[in-house]
């Protein structure tokens, strides 16, 4: 009997075994749960101490290049040197361009960065900030 039922499970196993085809699903990333915005800071420090305005996105007489005004400033009594990248998309998502500038805030001082596309394509915007190196 207990030979029997052995032989039994022993089968039993063989058959899950030889079902499987030994190929494993692949790894899949993450989900991000946050949505892309428009303006990127590297670190805590820099969010802590710019304050950034809301851009003002506006297109040129004849409606083909965007011009963009991001107004920032210093928010601490402090001079400070920050480096910045804007990248233009179209409609579609792709990227245009990716322009790079530098930019030196003064202490508790308005102040803007501006900035155009070089293509009439351009629809959307991505500005990313870090302390100068």
């Amino acid at each position: 009997m207990k030979t029997t039922l052995r032989t039994l499970l022993f089968v039993a196993a063989i058959s899950l075994t030889a079902c499987s085809n030994g190929v494993n699903p692949p790894k899949q990333p993450r989900a991000d749960a946050y949505s892309p915005s428009q303006i990127h800071v590297d670190s805590e420090d820099l969010r802590r101490d710019t304050a950034v305005g809301i851009p003002v996105v506006t297109r040129d007489d004849s409606g083909n290049l965007v011009h963009v005004t991001l107004p920032i400033r210093s928010a601490i009594n402090k001079e400070l040197h920050i480096d910045y990248w804007v990248s233009f998309f179209d409609r579609n998502g792709q990227r245009l361009s990716k322009i790079q500038g530098q930019k030196t805030l003064l202490a508790n001082t308005p102040d803007s960065i501006e900035f155009n596309s070089m293509s009439p394509r351009a629809a959307d915007f991505q500005v990313d900030l870090r302390y100068s190196r």
